[in-house]
């Protein structure tokens, strides 16, 4: 049986048997809350493999588009080796450099390409936020 469906089948368990049968309000209430959280918890593990193929993918438009993006003039070189090693780490201690640094290199680029550079990686941080986000609803 898989994780997912094992939680699944101990949230219906707290929802149709478990609940209905505590006297206590408190206890009832914390049984059924339980079984919400289990199947949010289900619901986010069925979705691990798609949420890391569109996070994969996301990356890749990410840096396809940044290399574009980056063809306007000579970045800071510490912004290139940012850049560079979020590319190829793929961390969030990478993409976090990668902001930091472009922050670092705001004068230096120009307010409207630095807010093109910037943009880009929000977008690709927004989808990998909502995604994360569709199991706290």
């Amino acid at each position: 049986m898989e994780h997912a469906d094992l939680l699944e089948r101990i949230a219906g368990t707290l929802r149709h048997d478990v609940g209905p049968a505590v006297a206590d309000e408190y206890a009832r209430t914390q049984a059924y809350m339980a079984a919400v959280v289990l199947g949010k918890l289900a619901a986010e593990m069925r979705a691990k493999a798609a949420d890391a193929a569109a996070d994969g993918a996301d990356l890749d438009a990410l840096f396809a588009d940044l290399a574009v993006l980056a063809e306007g003039g000579p970045l800071p070189r510490a912004l290139t080796g940012a850049l560079e090693a979020a590319a190829r780490e793929r961390s969030d201690a990478h993409l976090s450099r990668l902001v930091e640094q472009l922050y670092t290199a705001r004068e230096a680029l120009g307010a409207q390409r630095f807010d093109a550079l910037l943009g880009r990686v929000r977008q690709t941080l927004r989808a990998r936020l909502a995604r994360a986000l569709a199991y706290s609803a």
